[in-house]
């Protein structure tokens, strides 16, 4: 990784904040809105559930195979692919009227992401390495507060003219921010152009504990996603409770990412990335011991607090397991691996919920990142230590 004394001018960064958080509320409200096509369209949800997969495949494959372009100078490029790529899944879900349609759609959109955020991930990184946990702190507030606005504007403009509106809207959206996108820089900082395998970084012994610690979060991330959902249900809460808590926990995380992520630099990312996941697990198992739904909203907060503080770690400890010329290959694989495990958690974690109840599917979840949370503390050791800062910027 860059030495965090080495000063430097790097490109401005707010086009990939922006094209982040575009590209975030496109995809959030095509999530929040699943349900419609179910109901205006015929999809069976095992048609939708294909769907969804489909889209999560296609941003692990991408994330795999185009990360590593971004260390090689391309950056700005992939930003501006996965911008055109998700402007055109979202034309194509607007006008879907075939469940191919809308298939093709979702996956434009994975492979959008898959593209874009390796490259946001490594420019955001390498051009300020002194304000490092900020950056990225700002990067994950913006990616957050699209899923925050994504959905709400999505739920008001389907009541205001039907379930297409929110799909043009959100085109509309990202090709505002085309111009945006056009005016996003390549960094400075060293490149690949050895033009190394990604599989060569599975013998990173660092990364391999950091991606370790990041899929423990992710399988909370998948439990969520599929047990907490039905459980609010099941608990008497209504879809508009259920939305202003998923609002309430977003919050935190877009507010408090900044902050978290310059403690994070100064107190060592490794230490602050295990006790955030490890916050996390506490409250899974919590989830699943305390009866009602007052009990299971204010618990959800809670942990909203924990995971805004802690949100940035992840990826700056991915950032401290790999030199500067890797860094868009690192974080795509880190990208893959949150896809994959969100994927197999919300699975697995549905069955448990589905045979044996909510207490046994959240200690599940638990105690699975418990385990993780070891693995990646011990391979970890020795990286992700605290960083100098400095008061000023070069890059803003």
């Amino acid at each position: 990784m860059t030495s965090p004394n080495t000063p430097k001018s790097g490109p401005n960064l707010l086009p990939y904040y922006l094209t982040v958080f575009g590209m975030s509320a496109g995809l959030a409200s095509v999530v929040t809105l699943l349900a419609e096509f179910r109901n205006n369209l015929g999809f069976s949800e095992f048609s939708i559930g294909v769907a969804v997969a489909a889209g999560l495949g296609a941003a692990f494959v991408a994330a795999l195979l185009l990360g590593p372009q971004a260390d090689r100078g391309r950056a700005p490029w992939m930003l501006r692919s996965g911008l055109l790529l998700g402007l055109a899944g979202l034309l194509v879900v607007a006008v879907a009227t075939e469940f191919w349609q809308f298939m093709l759609g979702r996956v434009l959109m994975g492979v959008a992401f898959g593209a874009a955020q390796p490259a946001a991930r490594r420019t955001v990184i390498v051009a300020d390495p002194q304000n490092l946990g900020r950056n990225l702190g700002r990067l994950g507030a913006f990616d957050v507060a699209g899923f925050v606005v994504g959905p709400a504007a999505a739920a008001a403009l389907n009541a205001l003219g039907g379930f297409r509106v929110p799909f043009w809207t959100m085109a509309v959206l990202l090709a505002l921010l085309i111009p945006t996108a056009w005016r996003a820089q390549s960094d400075t900082a060293a490149k690949d152009m050895e033009r190394r395998r990604l599989f060569d970084l599975i013998r990173n012994r660092h990364l391999l504990g950091a991606c370790a610690v990041v899929s423990a979060y992710f399988v909370f991330i998948g439990a969520f996603e599929s047990v907490w959902i039905l459980e609010m249900d099941h608990r008497g809460a209504s879809q508009w409770q259920i939305g202003v808590v998923v609002t309430c926990i977003a919050l935190p995380i877009a507010v408090l990412a900044p902050w978290g992520g310059k403690l994070a630099q100064q107190y060592g990312s490794r230490k602050w990335a295990v006790a955030m996941v490890a916050t996390c697990a506490v409250f899974s198992a919590l989830f699943g011991l305390f009866p009602g739904l007052l009990a299971l909203i204010l618990l959800t907060v809670g942990c909203g607090f924990a995971e805004g503080i802690g949100f940035p770690s992840g990826p700056m400890l991915v950032s401290a397991s790999v030199p500067e010329d890797r860094q868009a290959a690192a974080q795509g694989l880190a990208s893959a691996i949150e896809v994959g495990t969100a994927a197999v958690a919300a699975l697995g974690l549905a069955a448990v919920y589905a045979t044996a109840g909510n207490t046994a599917a959240w200690l599940v979840a638990s105690l699975t990142m418990v385990v993780l949370l070891a693995v990646g503390w011990k391979l970890t050791a020795g990286t992700g230590g605290p960083q100098p800062k400095v008061a000023q910027s070069a890059t803003e």
